[in-house]
């Protein structure tokens, strides 16, 4: 009876789990038909404009995250930890929205292609900021009580919503300014939907008690710990698209940036949504020596890269289709940069990965090694684009992605599941296949 109560309770628990990714992929459906709308409704000079605000928006809002959810889901849920989770998310978005206005104030001098940010631009950014940063306390409650359900509901509703509105105002009159309320009407509509479905007390998840929370690692220390962690996460990915639309031709540096939000935002945005679960579940077996976690994270490695390796591969022989469908003739290149981000999604898998691992480690020394680390891909792209324009950012790309998939592993050999010579050969593999895509489309 007892083995049996215990597996009826870990299948719960998984069927539960499978509210997060289920819901990205309803999210993927959603993105795609408005990506494919949009792409028709506004124009590639105001992707360009908002490829750079949003990522000076990301970069801002990662550089002052305090990971007020992260403290909860490594530390565990108890009342003083919720007050102290709530101090660092009130600390991040105070100074988040600072650094935010001082870096849209210092972009009025820069070559944008559409000019300087503008208050009406700058103001819904930082509404969004804010908004983001104070959901994380209300999220991490519910990730660590495992309501993946209630969280699920408001990505759903929240995105869905704010994409509604986004094409009718787009309907209206295309600009970035309709691409900035986007972003910071999903943040907002989070943070609404999440407190009416938020509700006081733990239903079973990972809880500390008082004296436990009283010599958990301040919130602050963790913060600033883990905060390499999460600019790498975001700038190795987008850096070059914020740069980009600088060097290229505003319709070539817009392609590079939708293609990117088209093929890479969707599969890592899969992943990221498992990610507070899988932080919780790799803290608890951190906790509780002999539960398995090595058998456990064999196979989370291989679920990811064989998802990941599948879906890059489909992606870029579907390179043609993409371009058909969800662009138009008003924008080029759009295969080859369609195959260029799936050769990357492995190292970002990869990436992703070790994110997940350094966070229960909270070591600053490591959290900087990987922010560099993550780096290469964004800083060759950008290189080679000042040597070769579009066909070096390509390329920068694709080389980068080898190289920071091989570094990861040897910097953090440590932690991979597997033997580090297993490792370095299924990196090689798996990019050997898709660099070949690449150049293909380059001859």
């Amino acid at each position: 009876m007892d083995c049996r109560t215990e597996f009826m309770k870990r299948f719960r628990s998984l069927s539960s789990l499978g509210w997060l990714p289920g819901s990205q992929v309803v999210l993927l459906v959603v993105s795609l038909a408005t990506f494919a709308v949009l792409s028709r409704l506004i124009a590639p000079d105001a992707y360009a404009q908002f490829a750079v605000l949003a990522f000076v928006y990301t970069l801002c809002a990662l550089g002052t995250d305090l990971s007020a959810m992260g403290y909860l889901l490594v530390h565990g849920d108890s009342p003083r930890n919720r007050r102290s989770a709530w101090k660092s998310a009130s600390l991040s978005a105070g100074s988040g929205a600072a650094v935010l206005l001082l870096a849209f104030l210092a972009l009025n001098p820069a070559p944008l292609p559409l000019g300087p940010p503008g208050v009406l631009n700058t103001a819904v950014l930082l509404a969004g900021l804010v908004a983001q940063a104070l959901v994380q306390p209300l999220r991490g409650r519910m990730m660590v009580e495992r309501t993946y359900s209630r969280i699920a509901v408001t990505d759903v509703s929240a995105t869905i919503l704010a994409y509604a509105v986004t094409i009718l105002l787009a309907s209206q009159g295309g600009s970035v300014t309709v691409l900035c309320a986007q972003l910071a009407m999903t943040s907002v509509l989070r943070l609404i939907i999440i407190t009416i479905l938020s509700r006081r007390g733990a239903v079973g998840g990972f809880n500390s008690s008082e004296n436990e929370a009283e010599s958990a690692v301040d919130p602050l220390a963790y913060g600033l710990r883990v905060m390499p962690l999460n600019v790498a996460s975001y700038a190795s990915r987008s850096i070059d698209s914020g740069v980009l639309p600088l060097i290229l031709p505003a319709a070539a540096a817009a392609t590079y940036s939708r293609s990117y939000q088209l093929i890479v935002s969707p599969v890592t945005q899969v992943q990221l949504s498992l990610g507070g679960a899988i932080v919780e579940r790799l803290a608890r077996h951190t906790n509780e020596p002999g539960s398995g976690a090595a058998n456990f994270d064999k196979r989370l490695w291989l679920a990811l890269h064989s998802v990941t390796f599948v879906a890059a591969v489909g992606l870029s022989l579907c390179a043609p289709f993409i371009e058909h469908v969800f662009f138009g003739p008003k924008w080029f290149h759009v295969d080859l940069m369609v195959s260029s981000m799936a050769a990357l999604l492995p190292a970002l898998t990869m990436s992703t990965y070790m994110s997940w691992k350094l966070q229960i480690r909270a070591d600053l020394r490591h959290s900087m090694t990987n922010l560099a680390v993550l780096m290469l891909v964004p800083v060759l792209a950008i290189v080679l684009a000042l040597v070769g324009g579009t066909v070096g950012a390509v390329i920068g790309l694709a080389a980068g992605a080898l190289l920071q998939g091989s570094c990861l592993a040897v910097v953090h050999r440590k932690f991979l599941p597997v033997r580090l010579p297993t490792a370095l050969a299924q990196i090689s593999f798996e990019w050997l296949v898709l660099a070949a895509l690449v150049g293909f489309r380059l001859l």
